[in-house]
């Protein structure tokens, strides 16, 4: 068998591997040899070079099949100085992961990024009211009467509706920043329990977001005289699932009703107001916005074509991360 030896070695390499070519094969350039050897033959000198290998050795072997086709039977040493082929690189690009994802696998990640973020800003609202605050004080473990993540959906449904169920507008007002605390207060009480109902799609997106990011919306407590009138109904959009989802589905803790309806009030005072006299909350908010306003279009097509699921999917699992990873630094003065 006819067979070529290309060497990239470099060093003191260099000069041990020549010296063991030199001794089997004819050299027909500075760094490349070719004869004829059996395979026993060819399998001492594999033996010898990688008994004087280093870091430095690249060697490789080639066995002339045709006059147009080689066949590469192994190199010893570094094998990224060859390709898969035994070819030597002379020319190579670079370019970054990011941008190739962009160009790419990730063309929703601006959008999951502005209904992540958002549903970050927002998805503890609720743990302003005065029950919260003074519960954080006494480290109780009870139960509020509805839990934050709601009363966050009905503090957000309530500027929504100020903003007339626009898509564009209330993000508009949140990129201006433009929130009446003493409005929201006021109307959040007279909410409607499906808050979830009748939104623009960037707002169902982010309310579900805000609303599953500790747990799933669950029927089971839910009376069975009203469950039993949607039971077994198909839910092919997030339109049909928000329809039916109201406070009942685990979101309240309504065991007694008479400490309920005592400590009810207290779930709709905010004695520290609602976030917007933070300037950094303000700042990123309008940040967000105004990518989630610039991200509408992909918005219109995910919703479209139904790969909303996949996208509300990825934030989820960004929103639950974030917030397992915040909570579990040290807290934040600056705010």
């Amino acid at each position: 068998m006819i067979v070529t030896f290309v060497s990239q070695c470099e060093k003191n390499a260099l000069k041990k591997t020549r010296r063991v070519l030199d001794s089997f094969a004819n050299r027909i350039g500075d760094n490349t040899w070719q004869t004829i050897i059996t395979m026993e033959g060819l399998k001492a000198v594999k033996k010898l070079l990688r008994q004087t290998a280093s870091k430095s050795t690249a060697v490789s072997c080639h066995w002339i099949r045709t006059r147009r086709r080689s066949e590469l039977m192994w190199v010893v040493g570094n094998r990224d100085r060859f390709n898969s082929e035994g070819v030597v690189p002379v020319n190579r690009t670079q370019k970054t992961i990011l941008d190739n994802y962009k160009e790419s696998d990730w063309k929703y990640l601006p959008l999951i990024q502005s209904l992540t973020a958002l549903s970050a800003l927002f998805h503890d609202w609720g743990k302003s009211t005065k029950l919260f605050q003074e519960k954080l004080k006494t480290s109780t473990k009870k139960g509020d009467p509805i839990r934050h993540e709601w009363i966050s959906c009905m503090l957000l449904h309530a500027f929504i509706a100020q903003n007339k169920n626009a898509e564009e507008q209330w993000l508009k007002s949140l990129a201006l920043g433009e929130i009446d605390e003493e409005s929201l207060k006021k109307s959040v009480q007279n909410t409607d329990k499906q808050v979830l109902k009748n939104l623009p799609n960037s707002a169902k997106l982010i309310m579900w977001l805000i609303v599953s990011h500790h747990r799933l919306p669950s029927s089971s407590s839910v009376k069975k005289e009203i469950r039993k009138d949607w039971l077994g109904v198909e839910t092919n959009s997030i339109d049909d699932a928000l329809e039916y989802i109201t406070q009942s589905w685990g979101y309240e803790n309504r065991y007694d009703e008479e400490e309920y309806q005592k400590r009810l009030k207290q779930c709709f005072e905010f004695p520290h107001g609602l976030l917007s006299r933070s300037l950094k909350w303000t700042k990123e908010l309008k940040k967000w916005s105004n990518r989630l306003l610039g991200s509408l279009h992909l918005l219109e097509e995910a919703m479209n074509d139904g790969s909303y699921r996949v996208v509300l999917h990825h934030a989820r699992l960004a929103l639950m991360l974030g917030d397992h990873y915040y909570s579990s630094r040290d807290a934040d003065i600056a705010w």
